[in-house]
């Protein structure tokens, strides 16, 4: 409830001094529409699942239509010699109107419907079908690695924007508490009540408080470059980002995390995947050493069509089946069925490779996180006791019981554990979303 009304009334000062509050969630979802790594691999899985429906289409039967018009230059004629009947006195005669018979026609026109059906072909559309599938899903796995990298890198460039606002808060709260130490002291020593060293030193702590916030300021300026790179477009003006949100525990013991790891991890699953796929491509280089069959048939209309005698416009119908078999070829078949087997090989050992760095990997984000989280209730301690020592020093200073470098020792300690706490729960958020990104977990869709 606390944290509740503590994030209504930031959001109501935002909204009555003209900012822009910004979330974490909208950091992430503008870093995730505008990154171009992202987007590429998006292209890459839409066009591996074409891929992939061009493989099932296989399977089916394919039409064609084709029409064709052709003119020879001339049509062989076979000529007959004219002859004289037995019977008649008159003139020779032919048998053929021109004295001859030719072979075939002048023009030839034709319009065809074909239909093609695979019967058999080693296999070889069985293993394609699956290596296709196998690359969508490899590529679909990569689109998800991508989304995880870009992830964190938001988190992260969000998370050193809050770290450096807080350093700025800290030091400004600083710099107000050297401030009003300086006003007693210099009415001390209007007073008489210390000497002129002492006012010197506290003019010079002051400087020393103005020089933490100019630093202070550059670095927000710089985190937020890094925070707009990230996130491929800039901050609205007078943006106000909201802290993070207190995350529940979560269960980061090794074994369990590296179970996790492997089930979701987008990595291994493409590199799974990428192992079936090179397997179905040692399985269709393995086709090619048996014959492919396949069916076919034809719808015809055209002249002469296939009565070059007659000459004139007909339809007409072909039906049959084909054989295909490549019987010797200098051995290209058997090298190419060692080329993916080599492949296949290669796949297998890149997925070992990954598995080992997806361990590895896992092993320090849960080393971090557990130091984070322990570093973070070490620090939430010494501030507390800082920020006692602090009040007891002030008072006592100003009651003239301590020396003024207590004081000032006092107020550094403060300064300190305060800077230590504020980039210890920065450390356990970064922490928080390392883990996430190593066990292949991402919360935003």
């Amino acid at each position: 409830m606390k944290v509740r009304i503590l994030l209504f009334g930031a959001w109501i000062s935002a909204v009555c001094s003209g900012q822009t509050m910004v979330t974490l969630e909208d950091c992430v979802r503008a870093g995730l529409e505008s990154n171009p790594s992202l987007a590429v691999a998006e292209a890459d899985a839409r066009s591996a699942k074409e891929d992939a429906s061009q493989a099932l289409a296989s399977f089916f039967p394919s039409v064609d239509a084709s029409g064709s018009f052709r003119r020879q230059s001339m049509v062989p004629k076979l000529e007959f010699p004219e002859i004289v009947l037995p019977w008649s006195s008159g003139p020779p005669v032919s048998l053929f109107p021109e004295g001859g018979m030719f072979l075939g026609v002048r023009d030839q026109t034709d319009l065809r419907l074909t239909a093609t059906q695979p019967l058999f072909t080693g296999f070889r559309l069985v293993h394609a079908k699956r290596a296709a599938d196998a690359a969508a899903s490899a590529r679909a796995a990569e689109v998800h690695a991508r989304r995880g990298e870009c992830v964190q890198t938001v988190e992260a460039a969000y998370g050193g924007c809050l770290k450096a606002r807080k350093l700025l808060d800290i030091a400004k709260s600083g710099r107000e508490q050297v401030g009003a130490h300086l006003s007693d002291v210099e009415r001390f020593y209007e007073q008489g009540l210390i000497k002129r060293d002492e006012l010197l030193k506290a003019r010079v702590k002051r400087t020393e408080a103005e020089l933490a916030v100019l630093r202070a300021e550059n670095a927000v300026q710089l985190a937020d470059a890094f925070l707009q790179n990230a996130m491929g477009r800039p901050l609205p003006a007078g943006a106000v980002l909201s802290d993070v949100k207190p995350e529940p525990a979560v269960s980061a013991d090794l074994e369990t995390s590296i179970g996790l790891a492997e089930q979701a991890r987008p990595e291994l699953a493409g590199a799974r995947f990428a192992v079936k796929a090179a397997e179905a491509g040692k399985g269709a280089a393995a086709g090619r050493w048996f014959p492919s069959v396949a069916a076919f048939g034809a719808l015809g209309y055209g002249k002469p069509g296939l009565n070059f005698i007659g000459g004139e416009w007909m339809d007409y119908w072909l039906v049959g089946a084909g054989l295909e078999w490549n019987l010797w070829e200098w051995g290209k078949t058997r090298s190419r069925h060692r080329q993916a087997s080599l492949l296949a090989g290669k796949m297998k050992d890149t997925e070992r490779k990954i598995r080992e760095a997806v361990v590895l990997d896992v092993t320090a984000a849960v080393l971090r996180l557990e130091e984070a989280g322990k570093r973070l209730a070490l620090v939430t301690e010494m501030e507390a006791q800082a920020s006692e020592g602090f009040r007891v020093a002030e008072n006592l200073y100003k009651q003239g019981q301590s020396s003024h470098s207590e004081f000032f020792d006092a107020q550094s300690e403060w300064d300190r554990s305060r800077t230590l706490k504020a980039q210890a729960e920065i450390d356990v958020f970064m922490a928080r979303s390392a883990w996430r990104k190593a066990v292949g977990k991402n919360n935003y869709h």
